[in-house]
């Protein structure tokens, strides 16, 4: 069986890269009230997706095992921290874009009628079931690391 540390980089690896999908190819294009420019990136966003996925695996390689700055129940608690954390996270991120999908759809024949533009675009609509599906799998990812 792949070590501890395998599997936290390979669940980092992928909720990094469906964090990247999702903002890249649907939440970028979204619409904002007047605004036509591509959304950007908030600090807090960029935390959250790209710092807070690699902290289980800083936290293993500052572990006893590697490093040894500090003692197994440090690292035991951290990670079960950051496990818990990021499995709820992305789990909740995407059954808010599972939700969008579905509100978009039940509301679109509405907005075709009083002519009311979507604020995601066709195309962005398209590639949300792909990367919220992603994003799902790295909950799954995270949770079963939580709970081995």
């Amino acid at each position: 069986m792949p070590s501890a540390l395998a599997l936290t980089i390979l669940a980092s690896s992928l909720t990094t890269v469906a964090d990247w999908a999702g903002w890249h190819y649907v939440w970028r294009h979204e619409k904002i009230e007047g605004k036509n420019t591509p959304r950007k990136h908030s600090p807090s966003s960029i935390f959250i997706s790209y710092y807070l996925p690699f902290m289980p695996t800083l936290a293993i390689i500052l572990g006893p095992s590697i490093l040894g700055l500090y003692n197994h129940g440090f690292e035991k608690v951290a990670t079960v921290v950051l496990y818990s954390a990021l499995a709820i996270i992305t789990a909740g991120v995407s059954a808010s874009g599972f939700t969008v999908k579905r509100r978009h759809l039940e509301e679109k024949k509405s907005r075709e009628l009083i002519d009311v533009e979507d604020s995601l675009p066709d195309f962005a609509i398209e590639h949300l079931n792909w990367t919220l599906s992603l994003l799902a799998l790295s909950s799954i990812f995270w949770a079963y690391l939580l709970f081995t």
